[in-house]
């Protein structure tokens, strides 16, 4: 992974070029034996040539957040079909210096559109979440105190994480209610910002993971849903994803249950977004994500230690390779300050892109196991 910020000045590509020599590095792999490459923004077309490899395929995909997680997927496919037996998955954007729309825009995420509600002025993804919160709160009782918790619990890790956003710069809840409302319910401490960075993986089998000098972690179970299903039955604002196909796919391959997670590295664009996940993965009652958190249960020696790099609300912003980063980190017992001690398995998830209406997002899982 390569520093992670805003406004680095360093192009897309280049922050690709460094996340690969870096990946490559740690993992002991030479750049000849890179056989597949997988790219996970629509501009990497050129890239296989830039970063000097030879591979046997090269392309590129994109599902939103849930494309980190999606990409490993497909690089297993490729791997278990016989396409190739080491292959890199990269990801590297700048969007702080603006990113390039197809309508000929320049601007950051926050200015995306998501299906035909955007003719009715739907604009970005913090509205289209703040449907979710207000649902939430309208059902269970959430409050904004418990968005606030989710706010200072991840920044409380962050203070502590050096390389973050939030890395010495602790929250309390009257920061949090103290930050400009953006759209109801969402002050600015509610939602991630747009960061610039490079990251990349390495993926092969466990028969060649075995003879390489780098720390390898296994993948136990991957799973993947999309909200969609619910906008048909009626229900798509009472799920922030379709958490629960992908859940029963990944743990069934992994055999085993929730209780068996130390901790849990979950896509974050909005404070809401924990809350509803904890909940979906069954850590706790439908309702009670907000409680959890306000209680202390997301931090080490909490419950369910949660997001414990800062997350992309104070973390940095990766779409959605910041949950994978910190998943590999706690499993190879790297994890610094925020460290959970003895941890074995890890759940890691991911969730964006969209079916044509608003929330219908992808969602995708991926448990790990201790390196």
């Amino acid at each position: 992974m390569t520093e992670q910020g805003r406004r680095l000045g360093v192009p897309p590509r280049e922050l690709r070029r460094r996340a690969l020599e870096l990946a490559l590095a740690d993992a002991g792999v030479e750049r000849g034996r890179v056989d597949g490459y997988i790219g996970t923004s629509s501009e990497a077309f050129d890239d296989v040539r830039y970063l000097g490899l030879a591979p046997h395929f090269a392309w590129t995909m994109q599902a939103g957040g849930a494309t980190a997680i999606w990409s490993v997927l497909n690089a297993i496919g490729a791997i278990l079909t016989g396409q190739a037996t080491t292959v890199v998955c990269v990801y590297g954007a700048a969007p702080t210096a603006g990113v390039r729309r197809p309508d000929g825009r320049v601007g950051g995420y926050g200015g995306f559109r998501y299906g035909y509600p955007a003719m009715y002025g739907l604009i970005g993804a913090a509205g289209a979440h703040a449907l979710h919160a207000r649902r939430h709160m309208h059902r269970y009782g959430t409050t904004v105190e418990h968005l606030a918790a989710v706010a200072v619990a991840q920044r409380a890790h962050a203070a502590v994480r050096p390389g973050t956003l939030g890395y010495g710069a602790p929250l309390t809840p009257a920061d949090h209610q103290a930050s400009p409302l953006v759209v109801d319910p969402f002050r600015r401490l509610d939602c991630c910002r747009d960061t610039d960075g490079g990251v990349a993986l390495v993926v092969t089998s466990t028969e060649q993971a075995r003879d390489l000098p780098g720390r390898h972690v296994p993948i136990l179970g991957l799973g993947t849903g999309h909200n969609l299903r619910n906008w048909w039955t009626g229900e798509v604002f009472d799920h922030h994803d379709d958490v629960a196909t992908a859940k029963v796919t990944a743990f069934g391959q992994a055999g085993i249950d929730v209780g068996d997670v130390d901790v849990a590295a979950l896509y974050d664009p909005f404070t809401i977004s924990p809350i509803m996940q904890l909940e979906a993965y069954g850590f706790c009652a439908p309702g009670d994500g907000g409680p959890l958190h306000a209680a202390g249960q997301t931090g080490l020696g909490g419950l369910i230690p949660t997001n414990t790099g800062g997350g992309q609300l104070s973390g940095y912003y990766a779409a959605g390779f910041t949950a994978i980063v910190e998943g590999v980190l706690q499993m190879r017992g790297d994890g610094g300050a925020t460290q959970v001690p003895g941890a074995r398995i890890a759940l890691v998830s991911g969730h964006g892109g969209n079916g044509g209406v608003q929330n219908t997002w992808s969602h995708a899982t991926m448990l790990l196991g201790a390196a």
